[in-house]
């Protein structure tokens, strides 16, 4: 039962979310139509005839860039594959085209709506369970602040855009909403569903698996309690069980991800492409956000709830051994324990600071975007 407090609270936050929505999409409009910058040079690969940005006032279309189109073509077409060595679509989780999909029925067949749609929804969902989350768990806690360190979280505008972030985020703050509850087949529920949306939900397993161990012990392992363990992973297990029947190869995700150039091989940067003052930038750019995701996740494992630093740890791990820094910038955002810990600083000015710093670089990487620059 909610007291009314707790209701005036989600209120809040939910309120904040819709300014942050008409705030930073006026910015990114507004952004995108004042500058006329070159195409990106960060990275050698990235075509200017392809990646060009065109100036135009229309909302909703600046929400679709660089893997969009990926999302967007699973919707549209479904999967399939194209010649040895060559991208195709089977690397991208199913729940989140196939939600785009259904909200297109809405949206007379605009994907890109349809998509802006679903993210702000799943983002909206986000809040408020991580509103309760804090509620019910973390009492010492304002829960306005780890909604403000979200939204002003660098590369948060993806929450909005045609990424699976905001959908991950929702079912990843829902399993640890009813795993802390012992409420274990939910929490399972969630964290299948977060796995069918991203690679990285196969990964909630992991602080599933300890608060499982945390309420009853390891004696439980061998009962029947055990069950829901077995349901975390199952949205990954069904992707691939597809890819098997539809093209014959059980790992082809796998398979594919090495030619996206996301593989265990070591070679964690690229480095011999960095040769422009951008790419250098954003390689700075992304190895900050890589130390600043591991240094969260220890102090987070310190601080708060051990699942949640185990979370952070595997999930950091996991994203930088198979492919560097590149992209991190988002891996790190949804993990949203880091919200919680900034949350919990009692010292203004270190408060003050993170937020002044977070709410920079978010206006920078939301400029990227938009003019179809690399972002996070």
């Amino acid at each position: 039962m909610l007291y009314a407090s707790e209701k005036q609270q989600i209120l809040r936050n939910i309120l904040l979310v819709c300014i942050w929505l008409i705030v930073v999409n006026g910015y990114a409009l507004l952004a995108l139509n004042r500058l006329n910058v070159t195409p990106d040079s960060a990275f050698p690969w990235i075509n200017p005839k392809i990646f060009k940005t065109e100036h135009k006032w229309n909302l909703i279309k600046l929400h679709a860039k660089w893997d969009s189109y990926w999302f967007l073509d699973v919707a549209k077409n479904g999967y399939y594959m194209r010649g040895e060595n060559e991208f195709a679509n089977v690397v991208f989780f199913p729940l989140y085209p196939l939600g785009v999909r259904l909200v297109g029925l809405l949206t007379g067949g605009n994907l890109i709506l349809a998509g802006w749609i679903l993210s702000s929804l799943c983002l909206l969902a986000s809040v408020v369970l991580l509103t309760r989350l804090v509620q019910r768990f973390h009492p010492n806690i304002d829960p306005l602040w780890p909604t403000i360190f979200l939204l002003i979280f660098p590369t948060a505008f993806f929450l909005n855009a045609v990424y699976s972030e905001a959908m991950f985020l929702m079912f990843s703050i829902a399993m640890f909403y009813f795993a802390i509850q012992r409420r274990f087949w939910m929490a399972a529920c969630c964290a299948a569903l977060a796995s069918a949306t991203r690679m990285a939900g196969v990964f909630l397993f992991f602080p599933l698996f300890v608060e499982f161990i945390q309420a009853n012990g390891w004696r439980a392992l061998f009962t029947r309690s055990v069950l829901p363990l077995g349901i975390a992973p199952a949205g990954a297990l069904a992707f691939f069980l597809y890819h098997y029947v539809k093209f014959g190869d059980f790992l082809l995700y796998l398979k594919v991800e090495r030619w996206w150039g996301r593989d265990f091989s070591g070679d964690i940067d690229d480095l011999d492409q960095i040769v422009t003052h951008s790419g250098i930038t954003n390689w700075i750019l992304e190895w900050g956000f890589t130390i600043f995701g591991f240094a969260a996740a220890i102090a987070v494992l310190w601080k708060l709830r051990r699942s949640y630093g185990i979370y952070m740890i595997v999930s950091m791990a996991i994203a930088f051994a198979s492919g560097g820094t590149f992209g991190i910038g988002r891996y790190c955002m949804v993990l949203f324990p880091t919200y919680l810990l900034a949350a919990s600083i009692e010292s203004i000015p270190a408060k003050s600071a993170w937020v002044l710093t977070s709410s920079l670089f978010l206006a920078l990487n939301t400029l990227l975007f938009v003019n179809t620059y690399w972002a996070g």
